[in-house]
């Protein structure tokens, strides 16, 4: 009675071409002989049936998780956007850019984005302010 886990394995002899089936059980290593010429062959149990299938479901879990994790990072980015939005269209005589940029360049330094990124938010201009500094 063949179970799900046996495993059967065929190939040609190596010295007469005759076809040889072998059916791996529990045994992981099994050595036989050709039936016409005698000729001694050692296999291994190929690794397919539940091995593959552990690594088909690490590989699905993995992929999920980061799936979800690329749709947190989506929603995050729009809750940004909105934020940044709602503060570069507060009329509070252009505190709101500054907090605008403040709020963006904290996000990124949160999230691990590029270093010079994060610093061309906050370079100085010409007279040597920063964009992020409140004017008075």
């Amino acid at each position: 009675m063949k179970s799900t886990a046996d495993i059967q394995v065929h190939f040609n002899c190596h010295q007469c071409e005759t076809d040889i089936r072998v059916t791996f059980r529990t045994q992981q290593f099994t050595t036989l002989q050709c039936p016409r010429c005698q000729y001694s062959h050692s296999l291994m149990k190929p690794t397919i049936g539940q091995e593959i299938l552990l690594d088909w479901e690490k590989e699905a879990a993995f992929q999920k998780i980061r799936a979800d994790q690329t749709e947190h990072d989506k929603m995050e980015l729009m809750l940004l956007v909105i934020k940044v939005v709602e503060l570069l269209t507060w009329r509070d005589e252009g505190n709101g850019q500054v907090r605008a940029i403040e709020t963006l360049r904290q996000w990124l330094l949160l999230n691990g984005v590029p270093k010079a990124l994060v610093e061309l938010l906050d370079a100085r201009g010409p007279d040597g302010s920063s964009p992020t500094e409140h004017r008075v």
